[in-house]
């Protein structure tokens, strides 16, 4: 009898293992589909596209030589002491660092979410009672997360593989392997970095803050092994610059894998260790016992929802100022390496709209296009916050009180659209003044004022993203993001050549002009625009008629 039930008990303890990753992986798949394919199709439009534009080798040459000789670059593209010509090397070069980056934060907050979110809104609880213990139980969410991240490899493995049948591309099937692996490294590791900050840290608002200080420290060191000659040495310090160093599609050093392999085991298993040494809703960096109470913002639902978000949405606003700014100082730069190749000419032309534009003023709008891309993010996590607040359900100390759902919704909102209003202005700004100080002669007028075209598919995105909240809170976000990806994915095909016309009008990002190359297309933003407003009046009229969904 006591070995029968020995053996029912460790039946149990395994599926309650199971069930830790089963649920862990369930909630990773989605998102990690979405960057799996975002990598992938950004990956593949990067090689295909510059093969595209230049199809003879020499002015290819020039054209990449030409961006690999501003050292500032450094900080954001990747090694360029090899061959970064070909299409697998250019890959490498220019798009390898930022993706690695972007999956890694990722990776970051979605770990931080599924161990300190969890044990923040009392579901860690549920997962530790019976003979689970927190080791365990966060041994196996790492597990599950992990899962996620094997899946992205998966995916950009896959359409790497099919995009190699290419005869423009030729990439060997070990290379699409290794590139894969080297690009979710980044991802691995944060894990580790995202399940210490768990421990550490006694929320999860702070655990991604030292989660992504850490991130944005490797990358930082990065860039500096790469803008400054004599510390190269530092990149063998950071998983950022051992990204750098494996080069996967030319002169591979798969040597620099073992590392990245060994930060992973090594975080995740401290991770998992400190787990175990602490209690529930302890955290081993403690608030402080007293403080002096800080009621700023306090005194309002409107002031709330700014000190709420102001840390993430002052982090958008900074991102899109900065990459603003950084596009506009090497604009002169990349001009002159531009100017005697027709490929690049026409896909800037398809892209602004203009044929007739200067290259420097051409280039110069690719900061408006930049800032689109990054109101589309602020719009969707905002919305995302936005079903947190309600599904973790703190809405409800709101809404039980004199404050109406409406109220509530319509202000959150106004929050989101203020903000995005100031992030195209404030980036805009700093493209003209920065145009201006290179003797670039744009207007005020035509960059700061006319770059408000942009907000029209904003409004409208948004506005969608609202009605659905109204009605089906679960998917508003999924098909916000859907929209954008399918936005971004139809336009860079058009701009790389010809395309089906009904098809591109399904781009959101077609009916935008942009400037200073490019007169604002008013009337697109103008219906745009008031499209969105009635999708987001029926949005919050849906969400003051149906019941509140927690998660």
């Amino acid at each position: 009898m006591a070995a029968t039930t020995l053996v029912i008990d460790s039946k149990l303890a395994r599926g309650t293992k199971s069930v830790i990753r089963r649920f862990t992986f369930r909630r990773v798949l989605l998102s990690a589909s979405l960057f799996g394919l975002f990598t992938a199709i950004e990956s593949v439009a990067q090689s295909a596209g510059i093969i595209a534009a230049y199809p003879d080798v020499a002015p290819r040459a020039r054209f990449i030589h030409g961006l690999a000789s501003n050292g500032a670059l450094g900080l954001f593209y990747g090694d360029s002491h090899v061959d970064i010509i070909s299409a697998g090397g250019y890959m490498d070069y220019r798009i390898l660092p930022i993706l690695s980056l972007v999956l890694a934060i990722w990776s970051l907050m979605f770990i931080t979410k599924m161990l300190r979110g969890q044990e923040e809104n009392g579901r860690w609880e549920l997962l530790l009672t019976g003979d689970t213990s927190a080791t365990s139980a966060t041994r196996d969410t790492v597990v599950g997360a992990g899962g996620g991240v094997l899946f992205i490899f998966l995916v950009v493995a896959t359409v790497l593989g099919l995009s190699s049948k290419s005869p423009k591309l030729s990439f060997s099937f070990s290379s699409c392997l290794l590139y894969s692996l080297t690009i979710v490294g980044g991802a691995a590791i944060s894990i580790g970095i995202g399940t210490i900050a768990s421990q550490l840290a006694a929320t999860r608002r702070r655990a991604n803050l030292y989660g992504i200080g850490i991130l944005l420290l490797f990358f930082i060191l990065r860039g500096i092994g790469n803008t400054i000659e004599s510390l190269a040495w530092v990149k063998n310090l950071t998983p950022f610059g051992w990204i750098d160093k494996l080069h996967p599609f030319v002169g591979a050093s798969p040597v620099w894998l073992f590392p990245t392999a060994l930060l992973t085991l090594i975080t995740c298993s401290l991770g998992i260790w400190l787990a175990g040494k602490r209690d529930i809703g302890e955290s081993f960096i403690a608030d402080s016992d007293s403080a002096k109470p800080n009621l700023r913002l306090l005194h309002s639902q409107l002031g709330f929802g700014v000190r709420q978000t102001r840390s993430v949405l002052g982090g958008w606003l900074f991102t899109s100022v900065a990459l603003s700014a950084l596009i506009a100082s090497i604009d002169k730069t990349v001009a002159k390496s531009m100017s005697s190749t027709n490929g690049v000419t026409k896909t800037l032309s398809n892209l602004t709209g203009n044929s007739a534009a200067h290259i420097q003023i051409a280039y110069l709008s690719a900061a408006s296009y930049i800032t689109l891309i990054i109101l589309m993010m602020v719009a969707a996590t905002g919305l995302g916050a936005v079903r947190e607040e309600e599904a973790s359900s703190r809405l409800d100390n709101f809404v039980s009180g004199t404050i109406s759902r409406s109220s509530w919704l319509s202000k959150r909102l106004l929050l989101l659209e203020g903000s995005v209003l100031a992030i195209t202005l404030l980036s805009g700004l700093a493209v003209w003044l920065l145009a201006a100080g290179q003797g670039i002669h744009t207007s005020f007028a035509a960059v700061v004022l006319g770059g408000l075209n942009i907000l029209g598919p904003i409004a409208f995105l948004l506005g969608l993203g609202t009605l659905l909240y109204g009605t089906m809170p679960r998917l508003a976000v999924i098909a916000m993001y859907v929209v954008a990806a399918w936005s971004f994915t139809i336009d860079l095909i058009a701009s790389a050549g010809t395309i089906n016309k009904y098809l591109a009008d399904t781009s959101l990002l077609h009916h935008v002009a942009l400037v200073p190359a490019a007169a604002p297309h008013w009337e697109s933003f103008i219906l745009l625009t008031l499209t969105g407003l009635a999708f987001t009046a029926l949005g919050v009229l849906g969400f003051q008629r149906r019941d509140l969904e927690a998660e």
